[in-house]
């Protein structure tokens, strides 16, 4: 893909603040078990995207060196597709059915900015809203004073995650009360407005100014108010259960539920906590391709998506713009660094493709460029 500008997939490099994807050459799992297929719908073309989906993700999986895959497709008749295949983890063989949550890091973010806009369409939100009137208690100085939080969501705002401390926020009892404080040392750090520069903070923001407005915690706003309505059946955090996934470091050692720290902070929600199981992220980023398109969907109006994505930035709102060959291409990865997960809209072809792995190492990274590329190729 020609990118448009340097640095538009990406994922917001959330725990220990690592980078997106690792290495891993040692660690192989026991076996590998066939995929778990389930579709919205039968017909000619659905049993075609199953065969496919069904075929790719045995082959993600089929060398042992990535433990469990995922990937959903939704049509432009709006049929979804949904295949998951491998196992738990390196160390338990159970096979992951099709319902299995998997952990969607920074494509958080899209969501995060979907209930702002929920906000916005009540009229009880404006994005050019600037940060002095959102913190008045912050006194904020110039330039940061008249940054908007339509910069903020596309990264613009001159904000950064340096301040950010993990192990105060994990130890932190109110991951809300945390992540407002969090949010206020960056504002009151924050550097020259205008250059993107990726901060996971900066959607920190956009969960405190949420719960300013709607009275609630970001978790119980995002779950009334975007998965409810999608009928999404999300989580928070890394998934539980004794058939969920498990996520693995780059050495292959598993990150169980009985990890001291199996995911980011809470505060830090806002910009990557949410897990899905395919087909519920799959509805979210249909009702994100249907404003990108002009239409409405149950969480926003035509009219507010075009708020929402407008201007002419790469990166709006949760996600990256890229051009190829006439195509308007929106996607984003997310990482914890022990999952990986990647969106891709297609605005003209009125496509989705996601890709998840539960290991962020770069035979998982690998895998999603090969089938991205050759899903983009037959535009």
């Amino acid at each position: 893909m020609r990118r448009r500008d340097a640095g538009l997939v990406l994922c917001g490099a959330l725990l220990l603040l690592a980078g997106c994807s690792t290495a891993n050459d040692d660690a192989v799992p026991s076996g590998v078990a066939e995929p778990s297929a389930s579709s919205t719908a039968g017909g000619g073309a659905t049993a075609d995207w199953q065969s496919r989906l069904d075929a790719d993700v045995a082959a993600a999986v089929a060398d042992g060196t990535v433990p469990g895959f995922a990937m959903a497709h939704v049509a432009a008749d709006r049929e979804a597709t949904v295949a998951v295949g491998g196992q738990r983890s390196y160390d338990d063989a159970t096979p992951l059915g099709v319902d299995a949550p998997f952990h969607l890091g920074s494509d958080t973010k899209a969501m995060t900015a979907v209930l702002l806009g929920t906000f916005v369409e009540e009229g009880a939100l404006d994005l050019d809203a600037s940060l002095g009137e959102l913190f008045p208690e912050a006194a904020l100085a110039e330039p940061t004073a008249s940054v908007t939080l339509r910069d903020v969501l596309g990264h613009r705002a001159g904000l950064s995650d340096d301040l950010l401390d993990l192990d105060a926020l994990h130890a932190a009892p109110d991951a809300s009360v945390a992540r407002a404080g969090a949010v206020l040392a960056a504002l009151g750090a924050a550097g020259e407005p205008g250059t993107f520069a990726y901060a996971n903070v900066g959607y920190m923001l956009a969960g405190t100014v949420a719960e300013r407005i709607g009275g609630a915690s970001w978790e119980e706003l995002i779950t009334g108010r975007v998965f409810a309505p999608l009928g999404m059946d999300c989580g928070f955090g890394a998934p539980t259960g004794s058939d969920a996934p498990l996520g693995h470091q780059a050495d292959g050692t598993v990150i169980g539920g009985d990890d001291p720290i199996t995911d980011n902070p809470a505060a830090l929600g806002p910009a990557g906590t949410v897990h899905c199981p395919m087909a519920s992220w799959a509805a979210f980023a249909t009702s994100v391709l249907d404003g990108l398109r002009g239409d409405d969907s149950p969480v926003l109006a035509a009219v507010t998506a075009a708020d929402l994505f407008g201007g002419h930035q790469d990166y709006v709102a949760g996600w990256s713009l890229l051009e190829e060959e006439g195509q308007h291409i929106w996607a984003h990865d997310g990482s914890n660094t022990v999952w990986y997960a990647r969106a891709v809209l297609l605005v003209e072809r009125d496509e989705v493709l996601l890709l998840a792995a539960n290991t962020g190492e770069q035979a998982a990274v690998d895998a999603m460029d090969r089938l991205t590329e050759s899903f983009l190729a037959e535009g």
